[in-house]
C-alpha cells in the first residue's frame, strides 16, 4: 500500500474563491512535491508515529532541479511498489494507492503530470494508473457516519480527523501557498508528513471499525439463529399439547 499526500501551489492570478484551483496543465501553477509511505500490510501497521515517519519517503521541488526531475522519482518509486506487489502475488495483486480525498484529485492530478512532462505516454499512463486500486478514506467512511439524507456524501479530511483522531486538524491546502511563497520549507514538510502519518492511523481505526462492526453482525445473527430455534421449538410444543388434548376434547 501507498499512502500518500501531495501539496500543489497556485499564483494569486489564477486563484479563486472556492474550489480545487490546481491544474496540473497550467504552467502558471507549480507541483511542489509530497510524501510517499510504501507500507506493507504484515509489517507496517500497529507500528509508533516515529516508525511511520522513519519509512515515508519525501520529494520536494526545492530539493530538485526541475519538477520532471522530481516526477521522474516519484514514478520510480510507484513503479517499483507496483512491480513487487505484483511479483510477489503473481499478478492477482495490485499495489494500492491510500489517501483522504485522492480519487478527485491526487490521483488524477499525478497521472497528467506524467504525461504532461513525457515521463509517460498517454497509453502508458492509463495502463499504470489502472494498474492500481484506489482506497479513498473520504469514500470508506461514509458508511460510517450518519447520514441524515439518501445523498451519500464523501466526507471531508477534518469530518475523519475530528471522528477518528479527535484534537487533529489541518489548515486548508491553500494554506501552503503562503508558507511556499515564505519559503517556509520547513513547516510545508512538516505538515505533509503529519498528513500521511494521520491517513495511515485513520486507516488502521476504520479498518478496526469495521472489525467491530462485522463481530456485532456475527453476533447478531447467533442471537437470531437461537431466537428461531426457540420460536420452532415452542411452536412444536405447542403443536404436541394440542395434540395431547385433542382425544380428551372427542370423548367430551
Amino acid at each position: 500500500m501507498v499512502f500518500f499526500d501531495l501539496e500543489f501551489y497556485v499564483p494569486e492570478k489564477k486563484r479563486t474563491a472556492s474550489g480545487f484551483c490546481y491544474n496540473p496543465w497550467d504552467k502558471d501553477c507549480r507541483f511542489i512535491g509530497g510524501s510517499f509511505l510504501v507500507a506493507n500490510p504484515e509489517r507496517d501497521f500497529s507500528i509508533a508515529k516515529s516508525e511511520v515517519l522513519k519509512k515515508t519517503k519525501s520529494f520536494w521541488l526545492w530539493e530538485h532541479a526541475t519538477e520532471k526531475e522530481m516526477l521522474e522519482h516519484i514514478y520510480a518509486l510507484l513503479k517499483t511498489a507496483c512491480d513487487q506487489v505484483k511479483n510477489a502475488h503473481d499478478g492477482a495483486v495490485s499495489a494500492i494507492l491510500c489517501g483522504i480525498g485522492i480519487t478527485s484529485s491526487d490521483v488524477p492530478i499525478l497521472f497528467e503530470l506524467f504525461k504532461r512532462f513525457h515521463i509517460l505516454s498517454n497509453q502508458q499512463a492509463f495502463a499504470f494508473q489502472n494498474s492500481f486500486r484506489v482506497v479513498d478514506l473520504s469514500l470508506l467512511v461514509i458508511g460510517t457516519f450518519n447520514n441524515p439524507s439518501n445523498l451519500l456524501y464523501p466526507k471531508s479530511k477534518n469530518h475523519i480527523l475530528n471522528k477518528y483522531m479527535y484534537g487533529t486538524k489541518f489548515e486548508p491546502g491553500k494554506s501552503v501557498w503562503q508558507l511556499y511563497e515564505a519559503d517556509n520549507h520547513a513547516e510545508i514538510q512538516s505538515r505533509v508528513l503529519d498528513e500521511v502519518y494521520s491517513t495511515h492511523k485513520c486507516y488502521e481505526l476504520i479498518q478496526s471499525e469495521f472489525e467491530s462492526f462485522k463481530k456485532l453482525e456475527a453476533r447478531s445473527k447467533r442471537q437470531e439463529k437461537l431466537l428461531s430455534k426457540a420460536r420452532e421449538a415452542a411452536t412444536e410444543v405447542s403443536s404436541e399439547v394440542e395434540a395431547a388434548d385433542w382425544p380428551q376434547q372427542s370423548i367430551q
